[in-house]
């Protein structure tokens, strides 16, 4: 039996083709998440960047508004005006650090966030069922690379507000995967 191996230069093609499709499909899924996300905000009463930063909220454990600046890449002024929005829909309070009465935490209305999750059912129902067909070494795999885009996005954001961003007619094709065969 005569089985074929690509050569190298072949096989980085392919690879490089992969990552490129890879990059493509993340930014559209990237582009209709925050769609949905503007959608469900609207739905919802408020601004898409309070809804952001709500499931931010919701998803750590004691975060203080300086901590959501940090992660947002918001400045605190503007998280200031985040807190108070969403704290006055009630969906969070602010509860200060006992150990620390100048520390305040931002802590989520149980009651209010289970009225967003209900409103988002139909879109973790969808994504669940994706997910269950993966097997768990998959599914390790997945949690692995989610957790590392989550820690690039957050470090980008950080990178980006601080004004760490390519200058000039370059930007647009730094993004894009190098084809080195030339």
């Amino acid at each position: 039996m005569n089985v074929k191996t690509p050569n190298p230069a072949q096989a980085e093609e392919a690879r490089t083709r992969q990552l490129a499709l890879l990059d493509q499909t993340m930014r559209a899924a990237g582009a209709q998440r925050i769609l949905y996300s503007a959608l469900l905000a609207s739905k919802l009463g408020l601004r898409q960047t309070d809804l952001e930063c709500l499931f931010i909220i919701t998803l750590g454990e004691d975060v203080t508004p300086g901590r959501l600046a940090e992660e947002t890449g918001l400045t605190t002024g503007a998280i200031t005006g985040v807190v108070d929005r969403i704290e006055k829909r009630g969906y969070i309070k602010r509860v200060r650090d006992p150990s620390d009465r100048r520390r305040i935490f931002l802590q989520p209305v149980a009651k209010r966030i289970s009225e967003i999750r209900a409103a988002n059912r139909q879109m973790h129902d969808l994504w669940m069922r994706e997910l269950v067909k993966y097997s768990d070494g998959e599914l390790e795999l997945l949690l692995d690379f989610a957790k590392n885009n989550y820690r690039s996005a957050v470090a980008a954001t950080i990178a980006l507000q601080k004004g760490d961003f390519p200058k000039g007619g370059d930007s647009a094709q730094s993004d894009r995967p190098q084809d080195k065969s030339q």
